[in-house]
């Protein structure tokens, strides 16, 4: 098992700048997931780790070697790409095969049959034993997503790089893929980085998440932090579904005094340990749609009246949607719930669950005294990049 430390990453083409300022460790033995919108650089971060990218400024470890100017035939990774990148003209097993004919060992080839018998053994490990005489063109894409995860694993790689495995396959088979996965990766204990821009596949298969947008590493938590605690706007946004209201802090205490545009008052909760918030500061209210309910848990909850604009049954539930002081929010009640656009709507919050969130990304987090992104630190296992 492998761990890999990244150290103040930055990379550009040309002007554009794909990724930068990534300092994080990724655990050994732990599944961590890129993620985030298409051009925010996880597929650049990906291809740094590879050693398909050199960075323009910082470092890559794996263990205590650094790597940063090794070449990916020496780093002992196995990679697995969105198109697969099978040998059409070649079987199951010859695909498979083919990274331990030109694989050596302290200069030494493998012999026929440690290849015959490695390659039965990675093909058994994605359950495909008895196809690998068949040529791609006779495989389905899941197969073939199997045959190229096999090809990966079979030179036993201290690393797995996956970068958006599941995006070709259609979502009955990315289920099943997605538990393949996770079920190889915990039987090998070994070291994956998963790239993917959908949030429900990395909350769902990760040890921890780290979330990008426009080359920075905004948050790096387990998936259950990242969710329930959201250190920006934009991460609270990408994961899952939340409202944002616009408000003005009126003062800071256990909990933050906030004021919204219609004139109603709010108290939410910081999620960001040390943010040095201000009366006066403009924020922004951030709750998820499961937070706010239709019956007062506490006299101190927060109350939030609106108006109704549509709702949606969705068998589970309600999805109710209404106006607050021109703005649109979203909860999630009873599917019985008797309620039609224009209907006025009263909903209670406790405080622990209303967020209240900075203005701006990675600004904002450089306000924070002794934050990795403020001081270049190396995050230890459970902080936040």
């Amino acid at each position: 098992m492998v761990e890999i430390r990244l150290e103040n990453l930055r990379k550009t083409f040309g002007e554009v700048v794909a990724t930068d300022e990534v300092t994080m460790v990724l655990e050994e033995g732990e599944l961590s997931t890129l993620l985030g919108p298409s051009g925010c650089g996880k597929t650049t971060l990906l291809r740094l780790i590879a050693g398909f990218y050199v960075p323009d400024r910082g470092t890559i470890h794996f263990d205590d070697k650094e790597v940063t100017g090794v070449p990916p035939h020496k780093r002992n990774t196995g990679m697995c790409f969105q198109n697969y990148a099978l040998w059409p003209h070649m079987t199951v097993a010859d695909n498979v095969s083919y990274g331990l004919k030109l694989k050596r060992v302290d200069g030494m080839k493998y012999t026929k049959g440690a290849i015959e018998k490695r390659v039965n053994t990675a093909l058994g490990l994605v359950h495909m034993e008895e196809l690998g005489k068949r040529h791609i063109h006779q495989l389905s894409g899941g197969q073939q997503q199997r045959v190229a995860l096999a090809r990966a694993l079979v030179i036993e790689p201290g690393v797995l790089l996956l970068d958006e495995p599941l995006s070709n396959l259609d979502a009955k088979l990315r289920l099943e893929m997605r538990e393949e996965i996770m079920r190889i990766q915990s039987e090998l204990s070994i070291t994956t980085v998963y790239v993917t821009h959908d949030q429900h596949e990395a909350l769902s298969i990760s040890d921890r998440v780290a979330v990008m947008d426009l080359g920075y590493v905004q948050q790096f938590a387990s998936p259950r932090e990242i969710y329930s605690d959201p250190q920006t706007v934009f991460v609270a946004d990408f994961i899952g579904q939340c409202t944002f209201l616009d408000g003005v802090i009126q003062s800071v205490g256990e909990y933050i005094d906030v004021t919204l545009p219609d004139g109603q008052a709010i108290k939410g909760r910081t999620t960001i340990e040390g943010y040095p918030f201000e009366k006066g500061e403009a924020v922004k209210c951030a709750f998820r749609p499961e937070d706010l309910h239709l019956q007062q848990m506490d006299p101190s909850d927060n109350k939030i009246t609106g108006k109704v604009t549509r709702t949606i049954y969705i068998g589970n539930g309600l999805e109710v949607y209404f106006e607050v002081g021109g703005v649109s929010a979203q909860s999630l009640l009873d599917p019985d719930l008797d309620m039609k656009a224009g209907d006025s709507i009263t909903l209670f919050a406790p405080h622990r669950e209303v967020m209240v969130l900075p203005l701006g990304g990675v600004e904002a987090l450089r306000k924070v005294p002794g934050h990795p992104m403020a001081t270049g630190k190396m995050p230890s296992m459970a902080s936040n990049v």
